[in-house]
């Protein structure tokens, strides 16, 4: 019986004269490919050869061997991954922290800044002689006394209540009134300046009168006085404010001294705001203070009384109620006073401020506040924040004129506010509250304060140290009378000396750890030392992927049509 070779039933495939389609296809396919393939791999061939970045050139020459090539490539690769490790480090580290601060190179004498703004308040809020307050904290709060109190007075101890200790504000009081009427309230009560300076002196020169230096401003400790602060028009944008009474009763108009800039190049010594011409305490601020002893009153504020004193920028609205020291009765208080001052460069102005973390004047508009400073900023957000959660805002805190100022009944409210907005951030900093319309507005208002360190920013730091005041064996030395027009024996007195501490102080400056050219320099040096990288080994490798490629393929182009028109002519 007759076999069939495989190769017989497998018909004419193994023929070379057959002609499949199939055959042919795949054939001119894997050519095709193999060409393309050859082509690419001596490309690369040509680019190792010629570059000139470190290693590349031994996994290209054709007589090297396979180990050769497979250990430099390794080689080359890791080099690749720890050099970009590096660099991502390097870059890490100048988005996140791109600023450094540092001290000058020089110092600043102490007339090139302003003398500090000089605000105090006195811890007896109403003259007991015009309205006892703890007399009507009993009345008040005793239900048959209540009764018999006429409108005036419930309307005034509840005003009172405003500016004493928060814990005294009688819950059932108004939650609202018109601040015009609470202002009028408490200047008819409370102690006004020639009650509470007897004397004072500017660089060791005596003042007829305090209120030459001294002006009346309102917080949220009610009437206090301040000094060497900017005028309201400097200060505030009135036309956003309310008109029902000043912050302050200074006007002060034409002033060029301006926080960023500083004062300009040979302006007077005696430019507004002062500045000090030296230091020591003949060239700072001096002044006596009084009260009477039977105008105390230990319940409204407890039991210290005297005074509370801040220095701060003169172009910012003091926060007594949350920074201050004392000046007690019967002491003489010294205060040295030490200047920080933060300038930043302008090299950081490019950057966001969220990464150089200061803003420059032009960069953050305030709605109440012509100049932003970090706690102008802070002051406005307390203001929204609370107007948000509580419907009204204190009468010492600046607001438009559409707001309504809270009053006793609120007063609780308010210090809860200032509580949330520090916590506002945190998960539980409002969870469990009853107001829930109020809770989604009063967080987004928060989370947009964002209040920023002023890029120039002007601190004063205060050393204080005090002793005893006794004005009354001076008198008896003295032989005079302890009971004339402005003292009586019953008179407390405090005395303060305010002054720089030095002549000079160190700048601190915020400026670029690492620049543009600081980090292109960085990562240079590493891609350097890593492959022998530089700017022309990105143009060649630019040369071989466009310029070079492009005149190969039109070369190879023209050779296939020079092939084919001779293949034509053959036929």
């Amino acid at each position: 019986m007759k076999r069939h070779s495989r190769s017989n039933s497998l018909g004419k495939i193994g023929d070379p004269s057959y002609d499949s389609p199939v055959t042919n296809d795949y054939t001119n396919d894997s050519a095709e490919k193999r060409s393309t393939f050859d082509s690419v791999k001596e490309y690369f061939i040509d680019y190792t050869t010629n570059s000139n970045l470190h290693g590349l050139k031994y996994i290209g020459e054709k007589q090297r061997t396979f180990l050769e090539k497979l250990f430099w490539m390794l080689m080359f690769t890791s080099c690749v991954l720890v050099c970009g490790s590096t660099i991502m480090k390097l870059f890490k580290k100048w988005a996140e922290n791109p600023v450094i601060v540092s001290f000058a190179e020089t110092s600043t004498p102490v007339w090139q800044i302003p003398y500090p703004a000089v605000t105090l308040c006195i811890e007896t809020k109403a003259k007991q002689t015009k309205f006892n307050y703890t007399e009507y904290y009993h009345l008040y709060r005793n239900e048959t006394t209540f009764a018999n109190l006429t409108e005036e007075e419930r309307n005034t101890y509840e005003d009172v209540s405003m500016i004493c200790d928060d814990h005294l504000a009688p819950t059932n009081g108004r939650e609202t009134s018109m601040a015009n009427e609470t202002i009028e309230n408490l200047r008819r009560i409370s102690p006004d300046m020639n009650d509470i300076f007897l004397a004072c002196k500017w660089k060791d020169v005596p003042r007829n009168n305090c209120a030459d230096v001294f002006y009346e401003v309102i917080t949220e400790e009610g009437f206090c006085y301040t000094f060497n602060s900017l005028g309201a028009d400097e200060l505030f944008r009135l036309e956003n404010l309310h008109t029902d009474y000043n912050y302050l009763a200074l006007d002060q108009k034409n002033i060029t001294w301006t926080l960023d800039g500083g004062y300009p190049p040979n302006s007077p010594l005696d430019s507004y705001p002062w500045r000090g011409s030296g230091y020591g305490a003949k060239a700072g601020l001096t002044f006596l203070l009084k009260a009477q002893a039977i105008d105390l009153d230990y319940l409204c504020k407890g039991p210290v009384q005297g005074f509370k004193i801040l220095l701060h920028n003169p172009a910012e609205l003091p926060r007594l109620s949350e920074q201050f020291f004392r000046a007690p009765l019967s002491q003489e208080v010294i205060v040295a006073v030490k200047p920080k001052m933060m300038t930043t460069s302008e090299g950081l102005r490019s950057y966001d401020p969220e990464r150089r973390q200061c803003y420059f004047p032009s960069e953050r508009y305030l709605k109440y506040f012509k100049i932003y400073t970090q706690p102008n900023c802070e002051m406005e957000c307390l203001t929204n924040f609370t107007y948000a959660r509580c419907g009204c805002v204190h009468f010492g805190m600046p607001h438009g004129p559409n707001m309504a100022t809270c009053n006793s009944g609120k007063m609780a409210c308010i210090k809860k506010s200032q509580m949330e907005l520090v916590t506002v951030e945190m998960k539980s900093g409002m969870a469990g509250d009853g107001e829930n319309d109020t809770i989604g507005e009063a967080r987004e208002v928060a989370l947009r304060c964002k209040c920023l360190p002023a890029c120039t920013s002007i601190e004063y730091e205060a050393e204080t140290s005090q002793a005893d005041y006794d004005w009354k064996s001076l008198f008896r030395a003295y032989r005079l009378p302890m009971n004339n027009e402005t003292v009586e024996e019953d008179s407390l007195f405090a005395r303060v000396f305010v002054f720089f501490k030095e002549a000079q102080f160190i700048t601190s400056r915020r400026s670029e750890l690492y620049g543009q050219t600081d980090f292109l320099a960085n990562c240079g040096g590493l891609l350097g030392l890593f492959m022998g990288f530089s700017i022309l080994s990105v143009v060649e490798i630019i040369y071989f992927l466009t310029l070079r490629l492009y005149y190969l393929l039109w070369k190879k182009k023209d050779s296939k049509i020079d092939a084919d028109l001779n293949n034509k002519r053959l036929a």
